[in-house]
């Protein structure tokens, strides 16, 4: 371009003609340098100077300098500084700069880069980032809040997520560089690797000082440990087919693993009832409660009695004592709380067979999905009710409806001192049956 200095017409500044547009470039260029070399780390060519920014023979009132690269910056840029409008005669001005130059500056659409010298920006405008101190291998470190890369906020994009028995693991995004940080705290990757940046809106599911709860990046058969929680962005210096790095989250022994490349559970059939959309317990049924009895008709010579039941369940991803349930099932942990009176012999008038018994559950099913399946009987809790025995299950994590039915069976030795009627019999044995219970389960809120 043909501009003053260059026999060209001269250079306007707000309006302004302008004078000693050489000489205000060769100031510039001087306090430039000099800003630099003021233990600024940072790389610049031997073609890196001041430029003014010109529209038409308009000056704008930024001038740049550079190219520079930074250390702590992903990119080469620019510095920036601002013109000063200084009297040099009649009509006339001249350019003075400030002597701060603002770094990360971008140029100014819709004009060019101009020197009375007529020297040109470098062809080649990427530097290179001054060296970096070298990240330890395979060793995971966490950002500083604030430091983590753009991409981090991606709120607009569904996270990935993984559950444990203590909360949530939640990925927002990931991010590959061969360099992370800011200027005080720059690492470069070692060689061979390269950093993989993990973003975190929640981190409740992971706690590392707890000896059942681990959390580790996967690439391929190597595994990088993360041994700490301090911020919501980690890095791990990774090498091999990144494609493939999965992130993994341990509890009481079960792994489970989430893509990086897609934020995906690998397999949903682990640790499935963390994932159900089904409330804990079930809805509330008439079936749920109950009595049953021995001669209603209050007959002579016969065996009288009654049961008074009721029936809770609750449904569990995970049991500290019983661990984790099958892929694709959740626990089924059923109550049967019961209460019984007799059985005793009615004889004639007020006499009476007392018996001692002994109380078993027997045949606990539940009907679910078309299947019939026998439980575990687990711990009794002898509560106000008159005792609780549990019984549990494994059923699939995402069936909302099952039906339970079992036998309560009494079994008992006649009590000679305490029995007043003479025809009782030696012995007795009842079976109270409790049948068609319905367990439901209805959508967790919001569903």
């Amino acid at each position: 371009m043909a501009l003053a200095g260059c026999g060209g017409p001269p250079l306007i500044y707000n309006g302004q003609e302008l004078s000693e547009v050489e000489k205000s470039m060769e100031e510039i260029d001087a306090a430039w340098k000099q800003s630099v070399a003021n233990g600024v780390e940072a790389t610049v060519s031997d073609d890196s100077r001041c430029y003014l920014q010109v529209n038409d023979e308009t000056v704008a009132e930024t001038a740049v300098c550079g190219p520079i690269h930074y250390l702590g910056n992903d990119e080469t840029t620019w510095d920036g500084a601002q013109w000063e409008a200084i009297a040099a005669g009649k009509d006339k001005f001249s350019l003075k700069s400030e002597t701060s130059f603002v770094p990360n500056q971008q140029l100014q659409a819709n004009t060019d880069l101009y020197r009375p010298d007529d020297k040109e920006p470098p062809a080649e405008m990427a530097l290179k980032e001054p060296d970096a101190p070298v990240a330890e291998k395979d060793k995971a470190f966490w950002l500083p809040v604030g430091q983590a890369p753009v991409q981090a906020d991606s709120s607009n994009a569904k996270p990935g997520i993984l559950k444990s028995p203590i909360g949530t693991v939640s990925v927002v995004s990931t991010e590959m560089s061969n360099r992370i940080g800011g200027a005080s705290n720059r690492q470069q990757a070692p060689e061979g690797t390269q950093f993989l940046t993990i973003n975190f809106s929640a981190l409740t599911g992971f706690e590392p000082s707890s000896d059942v709860s681990a959390m580790a990046v996967v690439v391929g058969d190597k595994t990088y440990p993360v041994e700490t929680v301090d911020g919501q962005s980690v890095v791990v210096p990774v090498s091999g087919d990144l494609e493939k790095a999965l992130l993994r989250l341990t509890y009481d022994g079960l792994d489970q693993d989430l893509s990086l490349s897609d934020l995906s559970r690998v397999d949903e059939s682990v640790a499935a009832g963390l994932y159900s959309d089904l409330e804990t317990e079930p809805k509330e049924s008439e079936s749920r409660s109950g009595d049953r009895r021995i001669n209603e008709a209050e007959a002579d010579n016969t065996f009288s009695g009654s049961l008074n039941y009721k029936v809770q369940a609750e449904r569990l991803a995970y049991d500290q004592e019983r661990k984790w349930p099958a892929a694709g099932m959740s626990w089924l942990k059923v109550n049967l709380s019961t209460n019984t009176i007799g059985p005793e012999w009615d004889g004639k008038g007020y006499d009476r067979g007392v018996y001692g018994l002994t109380k078993t559950i027997e045949t606990p099913t539940l009907q679910i999905a078309g299947k019939s399946i026998a439980g575990e009987l687990g711990d009794v809790d002898n509560g106000f009710f008159g005792g609780g025995q549990e019984v549990w299950y494994q059923v699939p994590a995402d069936s909302p409806q099952a039906t339970f039915s079992a036998d309560v069976k009494l079994v008992g030795v006649l009590k000679s001192t305490r029995s007043s009627a003479k025809n009782a019999p030696p012995s007795v044995e009842h079976v109270y049956q409790i049948r068609d219970v319905n367990l439901e389960f209805a959508p967790k809120a919001g569903n």
